[in-house]
């Protein structure tokens, strides 16, 4: 070791053998992020997966702590998923022993905290986090540091929003402690983790101040192969070669759970695999999740189709190959699931299986990105909708009951106290939910619980925003054994068929929110529905970079739209004459579907066009184009908007509670999200131009 090292390794007298002696050595994030980390600084890690950015945290944090020998609940490690938690907890669980850490997991599939016998490490997720905040905000208060792991998952969602209101919430609670005298200073520091981030600078800065960036390299190399998606032959071809190759333990990834359920339930037979074929997705039930987890952990050759419920670092073993059924939404996506092969080598194998040419682009842009580091995302805005589930749980949290809204308002803000939303739409925001029952307001102009609140408390709905789809949905349970299996979104009638757990399930009988259902037989296989791939929205980012893989039509000039004409001629009913009726015109604008529509909408409005059509990359409009440069006004796209607004609402991740804000405000926060500036950018004063396609 140099000598440099052995300094830093002096450094950590407490934490260097219980979790950095097997590394054998610092990795490049652990040596750079020591230091920093050590002197109190807020930090952004971003470095490759399984680079050992969770000890590059937790060592000098916890050395830190070590230091200062206190009690209580001292570290805070928020991360997405419970199974992350879970999985988290057991790597860490030999070393804080030694340690003489007492750690806990606090999810809903974990027991209650002792609030008098409190951990000093605390693995959560921000629901959970919502939750103690409300129950046992006094025991926040000797947090003295925050990890918040794949902070790339949370950000510009709305769970991300929820989480920077909690931790404003924890500043809060800190302050309160430090007036009473109840602790000795109100210092918070923290650190994100991420292998996958685009500006990390602003994404730390939205939820911590004077954050240091910390980045590495080491990016694995990738060995990827793009192939036509030609149903399950292309799968057989795939499989058949795996053996002459090594490689014995397979993930797919699918962008549909029902895909996921027909893939495997089509593989348990007549596969390499035998009967060791899972399925794996968020509707399973957790010990369902667990036992897939374990057994494709432990197999030796095994195949495993999930959603998204896989991509994170939950360990299920050494995986030999990754494939790709269907492109991901974005880059980050694409790099976590090819993330999760070959953790052992500096090389990653992946298979991209597209359904179509824009797919191929996406996995060709998805491609370039990690091979260059240049990664991209959509414009950051804050969703409104998370102040209704806030107030929701902030009133929950208050010692009486009852909130005063101004000081609620100080709560939607960035780190630095610059607010998230305008204080009138704050105030139409709580005026609405007084209207709607959520909330009552004496004299004095205090908030308190409603019957609306009263509800949604009772269904333990006040601590999350993630997507709710218990109204939809329906519990499954095995007759035989009387085990939950899960949960099914969709209606199914007594006697029919449908896959669960990769497994083909018949309807028995509905007893009130319970689906009886046992295995199904073979001809009652036959009946099995399929399910197609929904259209998904392509965003104006993604969609410049797809078109520039594709062979489109495109204008020289970055001042021009291109396009391509034509002229359509019909028959005149009741003639035997041609007659010519009218220019048709496809305008390459390659800037997403939101954005196509936008500006077919402005054509009709402002220049009497005719839109035809639209998606991502191109228009289809009769009648006669202008000449010269577009030219609108933001004031002109605004108004377009206001008629598109709800359509759009449903194509950004707004929220759970988005339909629980009064309507000018939803309005006003689809706008925003739409970036009528970019738009203007994109398209403002330039040319549609005519060109002669190859």
């Amino acid at each position: 070791m140099s000598s440099h090292l052995h300094i830093l390794k002096e450094r950590l007298p407490h934490t260097w053998d219980a979790l950095l002696a097997r590394f054998g050595r610092f990795t490049d994030i652990q040596a750079q992020a020591l230091c920093p980390l050590l002197d109190g600084k807020n930090c952004m890690l971003v470095s490759a997966t399984a680079s050992g950015k969770t000890e590059a945290a937790l060592a000098p944090l916890i050395e830190r702590h070590k230091r200062s020998s206190r009690k209580g609940l001292s570290i805070l490690y928020i991360v997405p998923t419970r199974a992350l938690a879970r999985d988290l907890a057991r790597r860490l669980d030999q070393p804080l022993n030694h340690l003489a850490v007492p750690m806990r997991v606090k999810t809903g599939d974990e027991p209650a905290l002792n609030t008098f016998r409190p951990p000093e490490l605390l693995i959560t997720t921000p629901e959970s986090f919502d939750s103690m905040l409300t129950s046992r905000p006094r025991m926040v208060k000797d947090v003295r540091a925050v990890v918040l792991d794949e902070i790339h998952i949370f950000d510009n969602t709305a769970r991300g929003d929820q989480l920077r209101i909690l931790l404003n919430r924890l500043r809060r609670i800190k302050s309160y402690a430090l007036s009473r005298g109840d602790i000795r200073d109100d210092d918070l520091q923290f650190c994100a983790l991420s292998a996958t981030v685009h500006d990390p600078m602003s994404v730390a800065s939205r939820y911590f101040t004077n954050p240091v960036v910390i980045a590495t390299g080491g990016r694995r190399a990738i060995d990827a192969e793009l192939i036509a998606m030609e149903g399950a032959e292309s799968l057989n071809r795939l499989f058949a070669g795996l053996k002459s190759q090594g490689r014995k333990k397979l993930l797919v990834f699918c962008t549909r759970r029902a895909e996921c359920e027909e893939w495997a339930h089509a593989f348990r037979t007549g596969s390499p695999f035998g009967d060791r074929v899972f399925v794996h997705h968020a509707s399973l039930d957790a010990r369902m999740r667990r036992a897939v987890e374990k057994n494709f952990s432990d197999a030796e050759a095994a195949l495993c189709f999930a959603t998204s419920t896989l991509e994170l670092g939950i360990d299920i073993g050494d995986v030999d190959l990754v494939a790709l059924i269907g492109a991901p939404a974005s880059t980050s996506g694409f790099l976590q699931r090819i993330g999760r092969g070959s953790r052992r080598t500096s090389r990653t194998a992946v298979v991209c299986f597209y359904r179509t040419e824009i797919e191929e682009a996406m996995f060709q842009v998805f491609l370039s990105a990690a091979e260059s580091g240049e990664l991209e995302s959509d414009a950051y805005f804050f969703r409104p909708s998370v102040i209704v589930q806030q107030l929701c749980s902030y009133i929950k949290q208050t010692r009486f009951g009852e909130i005063d809204p101004d000081s609620a308002y100080e709560l939607f803000s960035s780190p630095e106290g610059v607010p998230l939303i305008s204080k009138s739409q704050y105030d139409k925001t709580v005026g609405h939910l007084i209207l709607k029952g959520f909330f009552i307001s004496p004299a004095g102009g205090m908030l308190r619980p409603g019957p609306a609140w009263q509800e949604l408390y009772e269904r333990r709905e006040i601590y999350t925003n993630l997507v709710d789809t218990k109204p939809l949905s329906i519990d499954v349970f095995d007759e035989m054994t009387g085990r939950r299996l899960g949960e099914i979104g969709m209606k199914v009638a007594r006697g029919s068929t449908f896959l669960f757990g990769g497994q083909a399930r018949r309807a028995r009988r509905v007893e009130e929110r319970k689906l009886i259902v046992r295995p199904a037989e073979e001809a009652e296989e036959a009946k099995l529905p399929r399910f197609r791939t929904p259209w998904r929205p392509l965003n104006h980012r993604l969609a410049r970079s797809v078109a520039a893989r594709l062979d489109v039509p495109y204008a020289e000039s970055g001042a021009h739209i291109a396009m391509v004409s034509g002229r359509e001629e019909t028959e005149d009913e009741g003639s035997t004459e041609i007659s010519e009726r009218t220019n048709r015109a496809w305008i390459f604008h390659c800037a997403g579907d939101a954005y196509g529509l936008v500006l077919g909408d402005m054509l009709e409005a402002l220049y009497k066009v005719n839109l035809e059509d639209y998606n991502g990359l191109y228009l289809t409009v009769t009648g006669q184009l202008p000449a010269g440069p577009l030219r609108m006004s933001a004031e002109q796209v605004r108004t377009r908007l206001r008629r598109r607004w709800h359509q759009f609402e449903s194509w950004y991740d707004m929220g759970r509670f988005q339909s629980h804000l009064p309507l000018e405000v939803r309005r006003a926060s689809v706008i925003e999200a739409f970036d009528i500036e970019e738009f203007l950018r994109t398209f403002a004063d330039r040319d549609i131009t005519e060109i002669k396609p190859d």
